[in-house]
C-alpha cells in the first residue's frame, strides 16, 4: 500500500512539474525588416520613384516613411509632384512578411490636401542578385473619392 501511494505521488510531482514550463518569450519579428528600400516604376511617360525608410522602436511594430516622387513628361515638359506617407502602424506578420492597412494624411508638394488609405502585405525575399528586396501589391484608395490604384513594387535593399 505505501508502495502505491509513493507511485501516486511520483506521477502527481511529475505532472504538476509540466504545468510550470516557462513561457516562451515572443520573438521580435520587425528587426529582420528595418532599411532602406527603393524603386522606380515607368508607365508611358511616367516614372514614379518610390523609397521607404523603415523603422522600428517598438517589438513588432514597423514604421514606414514612404516617399513617392512622380515624374510626368509631356510636350517637352516634365511635371513633378512629391508625396510622403507617414505609416506608423505597420505589423509583421510572420518572419518574412508584414501588413499595410492605415488611413494617412498624405503631404503633397502641392500643398493640396489628400486622405488616403493604404493597404498590402510585403514579402520579403532575396532577389538573383543576392540582394533583399520587399515585394509588395500596394492598393491606395483615395478616402474623399474611393478611387484606387494598385500597383505590384519590388522595393530593393540600399
Amino acid at each position: 500500500m505505501k508502495k502505491l501511494i509513493f507511485c501516486c505521488l511520483v506521477v502527481l510531482m511529475g505532472s504538476c512539474k509540466d504545468k510550470e514550463k516557462e513561457v516562451e518569450p515572443e520573438v521580435d519579428l520587425a528587426p529582420e525588416f528595418v532599411g532602406n528600400y527603393i524603386t522606380t516604376t515607368v508607365d508611358g511617360n511616367t516614372t514614379v520613384h518610390h523609397e521607404w525608410a523603415v523603422t522600428s522602436d517598438t517589438k513588432n511594430k514597423l514604421a514606414i516613411a514612404y516617399i513617392k516622387n512622380v515624374e510626368v513628361s509631356t510636350s517637352g515638359t516634365t511635371l513633378t509632384l512629391k508625396q510622403e506617407y507617414a505609416l506608423a502602424n505597420v505589423v509583421p506578420t510572420a518572419e518574412a512578411t508584414f501588413k499595410i492597412d492605415e488611413v494617412v494624411d498624405v503631404v503633397q508638394s502641392t500643398g493640396a490636401p489628400l486622405k488616403q488609405k493604404v493597404e498590402g502585405i510585403a514579402t520579403k525575399v532575396i532577389n538573383s542578385a543576392g540582394v533583399q528586396q520587399l515585394n509588395i501589391t500596394l492598393k491606395l484608395t483615395n478616402s474623399s473619392t474611393n478611387v484606387a490604384t494598385e500597383d505590384y513594387l519590388e522595393f530593393k535593399k540600399k
